[in-house]
């Protein structure tokens, strides 16, 4: 690994660690008996939480296939946190409680959300982009085959792997930032931005299969 990738891992962790008891702040104010919507929300919260670290782990051991492979769950859990926390249905939310199933598509999802966040075509058109290549490394498709091997090594370069870490970072940190500003905790939401701001713009047009 280079030195210029370790960099860029740490600050993707550090952001994220960062956020921890930013959120931590909402526990410690409320007092009553969270909302079960609330409850799952913060279950995704924990569980793309526990990705990020693992991929972190992964690539830094060199296991950068598996790492790309956990990345899908994370763009997911944090569409299916934001829907739940404000686009679904009581009888959708029940719904997925009993059966375990969303009976919408990832690209309904995602238009909902952008309509009940007000974020124009955001996380339509970040679906569009990056959902096909995520869908590929998950499922061993021709991202994950095609990069399986060179002549030596894995054929991963360390620009795609701080490209997918930055997008899944931000995907975590946005989460957290929305659940908060929804509950009013405004000034907490604006940290968890600038955590943001500090991996960088937004991909506007590059694909994690680039």
């Amino acid at each position: 690994m280079t030195d210029e990738l370790r960099e860029e891992l740490l600050k993707f962790e550090a952001a994220v660690q960062a956020a921890k008891p930013i959120l931590g702040r909402y526990n410690d104010e409320v007092d009553a008996t969270p909302h079960l919507k609330t409850l799952l929300v913060l279950g995704f919260m924990s569980q793309v939480i526990e990705h990020h670290e693992a991929m972190l782990v992964l690539i830094t051991e060199g296991m950068t296939s598996s790492a790309f492979a956990l990345a899908r769950s994370i763009f997911e859990g944090m569409y299916r946190g934001l829907w739940i926390d404000r686009a679904a249905t009581e009888a959708e939310i029940e719904h997925f409680i009993k059966k375990d199933k969303i009976q919408i598509s990832i690209s309904t999802m995602a238009k909902e959300i952008d309509k009940a966040y007000g974020s124009g075509n955001s996380f339509d058109d970040l679906k569009k982009r990056e959902w096909n290549a995520l869908n590929s490394y998950t499922h061993n498709g021709m991202l994950q085959l095609g990069r399986r091997f060179t002549e030596r090594e894995l054929a991963y370069t360390d620009a795609q792997r701080a490209e997918i870490m930055s997008a899944v970072t931000k995907c975590v940190l946005m989460l957290i930032a929305l659940f908060l500003s929804r509950r009013g905790f405004v000034h907490e939401c604006s940290e968890v931005e600038k955590l943001i701001s500090s991996c960088g713009p937004m991909s506007e047009g590059r694909q994690l299969s680039g």
